[in-house]
């Protein structure tokens, strides 16, 4: 049975005539004939009795008569969602941040205009530990998340896009020897204690700085805790260095410092979106669009900034 032949035996069941309901249905009354037999021969009953000029229901016609049009009803009711749906204008969307990432800079305008032109999108925001983020998109308990590039490497199932760079650094006390420097060099830590986020909190994020370290030849004493607080707090009271990428912890906490790592495999790594390539939730698309707009934004504005230093520096040199 067609969708068109629920639609076709309701008219003819409203009309109570063939002529009538072709009228009705912009159809000629033998081919509506024709699909009203169909169905019968379908479901193996007559649905209307023929006498003369008049039609009536079957006792079968009028069962199906009496929840046909509910079907009809709810497949328009469908379709409507369906479009609504398309076009982001409903639903939620779930965004899941590296709990140690500054979003104020790059976000807050984005997520206010989206919240402001969407407002029938429920939109949930929640911060989580780096090795929680893949792991609660790969559930489904997360549209989108953003976090380190590094840790979705072996992720072919996800859709990635890079936001931002960021450069790894080292956290010192405020009183360590190498604070006053700009640059350390790992080399130059071979004999401290590394306090970190342990596997259980990031294995990937803590491969990265195992790896980090292999690279400079040092292969440091670790504590490993579980919160980044822990890992301020042994810092602060001068029990260790750590390994970070949180700008923001220099003005959270005046007890320690954020020094420039001198190698070229702490810098330029990414800040990165990321979404299920099965998931077709339209709001993801809307969102990353404004997203967009708003990086464009900012790399003219950094474009624009570069020039005129440039152009500074020729009228200083002439």
């Amino acid at each position: 049975m067609t969708f068109n032949q629920i639609k076709y035996f309701v008219t003819v069941a409203e009309c109570l005539s063939f002529t009538e309901a072709a009228k009705c249905l912009f159809i000629t009354q033998p081919a509506l004939s024709r699909q009203i037999n169909a169905m019968e021969e379908e479901l193996g009953t007559r649905l209307f009795i023929r006498e003369k000029k008049r039609l009536k229901l079957t006792p079968g016609g009028s069962v199906l008569y009496n929840r046909l049009p509910k079907v009809l009803s709810d497949y328009a009711e469908a379709v409507e969602d369906a479009k609504h749906a398309n076009s982001g204008y409903e639903g939620e969307l779930r965004i899941g941040f590296l709990d140690i990432y500054d979003i104020s800079e790059l976000f807050d305008d984005v997520i206010r205009e989206f919240r402001e032109a969407y407002e029938q999108i429920a939109m949930s925001l929640e911060r989580f530990a780096l090795g929680e983020l893949p792991a609660r998109l790969a559930a489904g308990d997360l549209d989108l998340i953003l976090t380190y590039g590094f840790s979705l490497y072996d992720k072919p199932d996800l859709v990635t896009v890079n936001v931002q760079k960021f450069d790894s650094c080292i956290m010192l006390n405020q009183n360590h020897p190498l604070a006053l420097q700009e640059t350390v060099a790992l080399a130059d830590l071979k004999d401290e204690r590394f306090i970190q986020l342990g596997p259980k909190a990031s294995e990937e994020g803590f491969r990265y700085i195992t790896n980090l370290c292999a690279r400079c030849g040092i292969h440091p004493d670790f504590l490993l805790v579980e919160k980044m607080e822990d890992v301020m707090l042994w810092v602060q009271t001068g029990n260790g260095v750590a390994i970070t990428s949180d700008r923001t912890i220099e003005g959270q906490n005046p007890h320690v410092v954020l020094r420039n790592i001198d190698m070229p495999e702490a810098k330029n790594h990414n800040i990165t979106m990321a979404w299920r390539k099965n998931n077709y939730n339209p709001a993801i698309a809307i969102f990353m669009e404004m997203l967009e707009k708003k990086l464009t934004k900012i790399y003219h504005k950094s474009c624009m900034i570069y020039e005129k230093a440039e152009k500074s520096l020729k009228k200083v040199q002439e």
